[in-house]
């Protein structure tokens, strides 16, 4: 049994994963990270530990660097919708 884990937030409602029948799904109720973006996945650079997972957006392109037994535990391919959540503690700024 594989367990699905998703974020619920109102400004996320309707995102639940599909195809989840005798999956355990388990549910945020919230989560503080502001910055959130959805979109699909386009392109996984894949590594031994850590993978690249390019994410197309109504921003643009979003690039995330995690786990790869993370991409593999989450059943991500190209084409998945994702989330992606950006929680800064530092932001810098240059002039143009």
């Amino acid at each position: 049994m594989r367990v699905v884990q998703y974020i619920i937030n109102t400004h996320l409602l309707g995102l639940a994963p599909v195809n989840t029948q005798g999956e355990t799904v388990m549910a945020l109720l919230a989560v503080n990270v502001r910055n959130q973006l959805r979109g699909k996945i386009k392109v996984i650079v894949w590594g031994d530990v850590v993978s690249e997972v390019e994410v197309e957006t109504s921003s643009g392109i979003i690039t995330s660097v995690i786990t790869t037994r993370s991409i593999k535990e989450l059943a991500l391919d190209i084409g998945s919708e994702v989330l992606a959540l950006v929680k800064a503690t530092d932001v810098s700024i240059a002039k143009l």
